[in-house]
């Protein structure tokens, strides 16, 4: 299923299906803007199905209810929420209007992807592990963008990689690249979500 979300900055567009024979998709995701940033974060359960669901609503939930703060302080407070789930890994990044960075912090396999105006693509690397209480320290990773820079964030059961510098550096709308890349993960061997997005002006 594809879902538009059509901000004053960012454009963005969200592909999201279940694992093959489940009905709950294990995998959550949030997305805002506000006249200061874009936060964006993805959340993938361990397992599938509904305890995985569990986990990975907790995480969104928590940076919906948390968005202002700095990242870091937000993965602290996703870690605290998922003490008694399954677990979940989970990235998050953040698109401050007025610095011009973007900060990225992630735990697990969901992968982001970003590019600008001088095609170069930057993709950096999550910690390993997840998220599940347990106290542990998140590095916050920081990048410049500029009005051209289009980014990928995506959950494993995507399988994108080979594509992703064409999308990002040609993109014609998010929503043309999401609906594309869905047709890619026919068949899903696990939860998949993807969400594209560019920057309109900032």
């Amino acid at each position: 299923m594809i879902q538009d979300f059509s901000y004053d900055k960012i454009a963005v567009s969200s592909f999201q299906k279940p694992k093959n024979g489940n009905e709950l998709c294990g995998d959550s995701f949030y997305v805002t803007e506000t006249r200061d940033y874009f936060i964006c974060a993805v959340a993938d359960g361990l397992g599938s199905g509904g305890l995985a669901r569990k986990a990975s609503q907790a995480a969104v939930i928590a940076v919906e209810k948390n968005h202002q703060l700095e990242v870091e302080e937000i993965m602290q407070v996703c870690n605290e929420e998922l003490k008694g789930t399954r677990g979940a890994v989970l990235s998050i990044f953040k698109i401050d209007f007025n610095q011009r960075i973007v900060r990225y912090a992630g735990v697990g396999n969901i992968r982001f992807m970003m590019a600008g105006e001088d095609r170069k693509l930057i993709y950096p690397l999550p910690t390993v592990g997840f998220l599940s209480g347990k106290p542990q320290k998140f590095r916050v990773q920081q990048f410049p963008f500029d009005d051209q820079t289009a980014f990928i964030i995506y959950s494993d059961g995507m399988e994108i990689h080979t594509q992703s510098r064409s999308i990002l550096t040609n993109m014609i709308s998010p929503r043309e690249s999401a609906a594309y890349l869905g047709n890619l993960s026919q068949k899903l061997i696990d939860d998949a979500t993807c969400l594209v997005g560019k920057v309109l002006h900032a």
